[in-house]
């Protein structure tokens, strides 16, 4: 199996079913695992130097999540995104991220608008420097912030669910020149609306940056790594 799986320390992690579960899942988001190849117990025991039992429950659990698929005399193989699969879960995204922005602005309290502002400057900071690894940390923190603030519990949960497509996908998207200036601006503009506390202004830009993000996404990765339909 051609894959950049690393050793997992335990003493660094939680749960090591969670650990293995995660290490996967982004292995393949991120392209390391690609779509077709053969997800065999025993190699990845081997590179990641565990027992087979934790990965047999993640495989279980990237099976749910249709990351993976069983293939009669094959065995486990990476499924890989179409397009469509990917429009799709933009798509859900978009109205998510829209709702939980419009709810945030009915309640958001000053310390949090105060919170995102600093973010917002930290971010442009840790971009100037050429630091992507923090901008993309930042970001996830932005977002956060915005949905939290909308004390809804259960739309963070459906929210958090897409977290790490939602994740891979943005820095992806990030790669392109330019995007990460115009992500700046789009994160202004959802501030600013969530400091007038207007909940119209605040669904709007929200879509409006979910939609580039897309875009950028799309532009950035379709071409290389969306498995045929």
């Amino acid at each position: 199996m051609k894959n950049q799986l690393t050793p997992i320390k335990l003493d660094d992690f939680g749960p090591i079913r969670e650990t293995v579960f995660s290490t996967l899942r982004n292995a393949i988001l991120d392209g390391k695992l690609r779509p077709g190849e053969r997800l065999v117990e025993r190699d990845i025991a081997e590179k990641l130097g565990i027992s087979r039992t934790p990965i047999r429950e993640a495989i279980r659990k990237l099976e749910l999540e249709r990351l993976v698929v069983h293939i009669p005399r094959k065995g486990v193989v990476v499924a890989g995104f179409t397009k469509e699969e990917v429009m799709e879960i933009l798509a859900i995204r978009s109205v998510l991220e829209g709702l939980i922005c419009r709810i945030a602005a009915e309640k958001i309290e000053d310390k949090e608008v105060e919170r995102l502002e600093y973010l917002l400057e930290q971010i442009n900071q840790e971009h100037l420097k050429g630091n992507v690894k923090k901008v993309n940390t930042l970001h996830d923190k932005f977002h956060d912030t915005i949905y939290r603030s909308a004390d809804s519990p259960r739309l963070y949960d459906l929210i958090s669910t897409l977290g790490e497509y939602i994740r891979k996908f943005a820095q992806i998207g990030y790669t392109k020149p330019g995007r990460t200036e115009k992500a700046i601006i789009e994160h202004r503009e959802m501030l600013n609306s969530l400091r007038k506390r207007d909940p119209k202004e605040a669904e709007r830009t929200a879509i409006k940056h979910v939609e580039n993000s897309r875009d950028a996404y799309l532009e950035t990765y379709m071409t290389h790594h969306f498995k045929e339909e």
